[in-house]
């Protein structure tokens, strides 16, 4: 199962960018981890990884949201740094339900 990147723009909400992972995602593909990334623009922005699959997964992943917050009880699929709408997170959580 290879791996592979794709941006996502520091400009854009966490709601816009959690679309943008459910739709990678819904080519058979599963989000691994984000991190902060200069672009060849020199823009600082997100690179996000993704392993393609073979199957689709058992039990389905789920859809991704992506927060500031960790609800109490809650376990992350993801956590680290983001640059949303422009400015830098030191936290975002990726949830999925």
């Amino acid at each position: 199962m290879a791996t592979y990147h794709v941006e996502l723009s520091g400009k854009s909400s966490l709601a816009q960018q959690a679309k943008a992972i459910e739709g990678e995602e819904a080519l058979g593909t599963k989000f691994l981890s984000a991190r902060i990334w200069v672009n060849a623009k020199n823009a600082l922005t997100n690179l996000a990884e993704f392993q393609e699959l073979d199957t689709a997964p058992e039990p389905p992943l789920g859809t991704p949201k992506l927060s500031k917050e960790l609800p109490a009880g809650s376990t992350p699929a993801w956590a680290g740094p983001m640059i949303v709408q422009g400015s830098a997170v030191a936290q975002v959580y990726l949830l999925r339900s």
